[in-house]
């Protein structure tokens, strides 16, 4: 039998990291087994259905290398093929139309929790003979749950779980707007697309009984379920669609990377050993769902931020560069192509724990220097400091060979000309060109930044402090 898992996101908000793990999870499991993953978007609810959503669960996926094998399938798509189930599950009395008005339906629910019964439809319309066709009354379909029984499954993660039908429902499958329902269509996509494993929340516990009794109705295979903890964030509470702050696209804008992302979400309930730093290779090798725990996880951002810095400064210098033009790209950050900016990534993105932390640091790269915005910068504006950066304007304009060497060269000739300290000439540079007293090592910032900008930020403040001195 060949594994198939899928991941079937409702885009009713944006992915966040406890739908993302699911997606994860059951990724790693058909490749570890050699099997296939889908995608399948649950869009049946029309009103809370949102296309901005869509984007975000396929550029997630994208971004982190989840690629899927098959889909992604629209179940808003498959309306007909859930249509014609549902008619023949009526003709063959394994379902009813079900009349009662939501006026009933709520006055029953009252009673059942005065009577501290549990709430559950009382199955009028299953035992009724309609003698007259009710062709203007709305209606709902019912699936016809055993009234006996046990419903018995093992659970991956949780082992056997046992249920009374008396405690089960009469699922609705179709709502009188003439939609079907998650329940109904999550059971016929997962019998159609041969889904062998179905790996969720334990949110889903509760659905998972009354989806066997509908798979055991229709004859059909039914799926090893695997149903993992929640992920709680810093309050203890259940994380929300409606929380941006968690989202995945929210730590893409950021800057983290992938390999940090999949391998935070993956120790989120998962352990190996007292084995904290995973490559996917790893991940695909060693995932299992016996080393699932049962409790919840809490968000730790602490722990993403250092699993971030760590793969920046390990992963293969390419791979960064190219996880950082990505970023800029997300970001509309647009550099000067005199930039080198894969020597300003190899000498200092290793300090930094995400790119909005190193984009940050170093914003001069790609944005002006606003030199009136500068602290203290009247404290620099005298006649010796001009003299300097005019002299070092014309040394560095004549400069051909663009080089650490070089332009090391040149700053000392001037400490030397001007008998001023060497931190006196490079503060005076990382004023005009980066808009700050402090910096990383000043020949470097110099030699990444480019002849042509150093030259043009030098003549700027040169400008600037000439206005700034009286005649």
């Amino acid at each position: 039998m060949k594994i198939k898992t899928r991941f079937s996101p409702s885009p009713t908000g944006q992915l966040h990291i406890g739908s993302l793990r699911t997606a994860l999870y059951s990724w790693l499991f058909a490749r570890k087994n050699n099997g296939s993953f889908i995608l399948r978007i649950e869009d049946t609810d029309i009103k809370r259905v949102n296309n901005d959503s869509i984007k975000d669960i396929l550029y997630g996926l994208n971004y982190l290398g989840l690629f899927w094998d098959e889909g992604p399938f629209y179940q808003s798509n498959r309306l007909k093929i859930y249509k014609d189930i549902i008619l023949f599950m009526l003709k063959k009395n394994i379902a009813y139309k079900c009349y009662c008005s939501q006026e009933r339906l709520d006055k029953l629910r009252k009673n059942q929790i005065l009577n501290k019964e549990k709430p559950k439809y009382d199955r009028k319309c299953r035992y009724k003979n309609f003698l007259i066709k009710k062709s203007n009354i709305p209606y709902v379909v019912r699936f016809k749950n055993p009234t006996s029984g046990l419903v018995e499954f093992t659970d991956m993660v949780r082992g056997k779980i046992c249920v009374s039908n008396n405690e089960l429902d009469d699922l609705i499958l179709q709502r009188s707007n003439g939609m079907p329902t998650y329940n109904f269509c999550v059971v016929i996509d997962d019998w159609k697309m041969d889904i062998t494993h179905v790996i969720r929340g334990e949110d889903h516990i509760n659905n998972t009984p009354r989806q066997i009794n509908l798979f055991n109705a229709l004859n059909a295979r039914i799926p090893v379920y695997a149903h993992v903890s929640m992920i709680l964030d810093i309050q203890g509470k259940k994380l929300s669609k409606r929380n941006h702050s968690m989202s995945i696209n929210n730590y893409i804008h950021k800057g983290f990377i992938p390999e940090a992302i999949l391998n935070y979400i993956l120790r989120l309930g998962w352990s190996y050993k007292d084995k904290e730093i995973f490559t996917i290779s790893e991940m695909k090798n060693l995932f299992n769902f016996q080393s699932l725990s049962k409790s919840s996880s809490i968000i730790n951002d602490q722990k993403l931020l250092w699993l971030n810095h760590y793969h920046l400064n390990n992963l293969p210098f390419e791979k960064v560069y190219q996880y950082f033009m990505m970023y800029i790209q997300i970001k509309k950050i647009s550099l000067d192509k005199n930039i080198n900016i894969k020597g300003l990534i190899k000498d200092f993105v290793c300090h930094h724990k995400t790119f909005d932390e190193f984009a940050l640091s170093y914003s001069y790269f790609y944005q002006d220097i606003n030199i009136p915005k500068i602290i203290d910068i009247h404290l620099y504006c005298n006649d010796c400091n001009i003299k300097i950066l005019n002299f070092l304007y014309k040394k560095f304009f004549l400069l051909t060979q663009w080089n650490i060497s070089n332009i090391l060269s040149l700053i000392k000739e001037s400490v030397l000309k001007f008998n001023v300290s060497f931190k006196h000439i490079a503060v005076l540079i990382r004023i005009g060109i980066a808009g700050k007293k402090n910096t990383p090592n000043i020949s470097s910032i110099i030699l990444y930044i480019g002849k042509n900008k150093f030259l043009s930020r030098i003549n700027n403040l040169i400008k600037y402090m000439k206005l700034k001195i009286p005649e």
